[in-house]
């Protein structure tokens, strides 16, 4: 805790002094000098902030082992008990998701030249319900993803998602239920890259007392099809989830709200509609149930 608090003091003084060079009515040469120095000072917490992570990952491993050992020897088990206690403790207990957050935000601004240039913009903000895009995933050994987080933080700042009129520290937490049947057809489809294999899920940001959920569905389309694979979505009140779900709800109302304020085209209201029946179908016709809640 004492070395946690050190580099939160590291970074607030960071984020004092790249105020004073932004005020600085200095030539911007000079202030490119001084933000370099500030720069290398976040480098210097950030490996320190790997180290420490990796220190309290492998000191809850060899604890662990110990008892393992212990209990394998002897007549009685401290494995339950042990765990317990050493995940209750301060050492244990610490998150350093709040300390990526504030190095993510200074390396953006020392990147930018000091200016935050990303401290008013709401990635959940416009009108886009239908996404084509391509993406690659890799898999990361859990010892490596604070070494990766702090990596990709120095040229890509975190994505945080903001709710209006929030007092708490932002959450950059993404929340997603997938559904899916006994049989596991909607992941055997993705898996095996079927034509026309679909993902369906519930999906909301930051908070778990969000109120805003999207239903999203991604269909998969192969190359030969000459059409793109596409993920589309709505929002709907976190309130009216299971009455949607049972069919007892409907976005009629929501769609004519949209259409009278003018905030989307008939194209957008009329894709709405089709993709929220259609969803609903997919769930009522495959049998699909939500799965276990799946935060990233």
């Amino acid at each position: 805790q004492t070395k946690s608090s050190e580099m939160k003091r590291r970074i607030e003084y960071c984020e004092k002094q790249v105020d004073l060079i932004t005020q600085n009515p200095a030539p911007e040469d000079a202030k490119r000098e001084q933000l370099d120095i500030i720069e290398r000072e976040i480098d210097a917490v950030i490996g320190e902030v790997y180290e420490l992570a990796k220190f309290t990952r492998l000191n809850f491993t060899a604890f662990m082992k110990i008892v393992k050992k212990h209990d394998k020897n002897a007549p009685f088990v401290l494995k339950p008990m042990f765990a317990e206690q050493l995940n209750s403790r301060p050492f244990f207990k610490e998150n350093f998701d709040e300390l990526l957050l504030e190095l993510s935000r200074l390396y953006n601004i020392v990147r930018n030249g000091g200016v935050d240039v990303d401290g008013s913009k709401d990635p959940q903000s416009g009108n886009g319900q239908n996404f084509v895009r391509q993406t690659t995933k890799y898999w990361v050994h859990p010892d490596n993803v604070m070494e990766l987080k702090l990596y990709i933080l120095k040229y890509l700042p975190v994505l945080i998602y903001r709710t209006k009129g929030a007092t708490k520290p932002p959450n950059p937490a993404i929340t997603s239920i997938y559904f899916d049947n006994d049989k596991l057809d909607l992941y055997q489809g993705r898996l095996e890259k079927s034509e026309g294999a679909e993902a369906i899920r519930l999906r909301w940001y930051g908070d778990m007392d969000s109120t805003e959920i999207f239903v999203e569905r991604k269909t998969h389309h192969e190359d030969w099809t000459g059409e793109k694979s596409v993920k589309e979505r709505f929002s709907i009140k976190e309130k009216y989830v299971n009455d949607y779900l049972s069919g007892e709800y409907t976005l009629d109302s929501k769609i004519e709200r949209l259409r009278e304020e003018g905030k989307k085209s008939e194209q957008d209201l009329h894709d709405m509609e089709t993709l929220s029946r259609e969803v609903l179908e997919s769930v009522k016709t495959k049998h699909l149930e939500p799965g276990k809640v799946h935060i990233q």
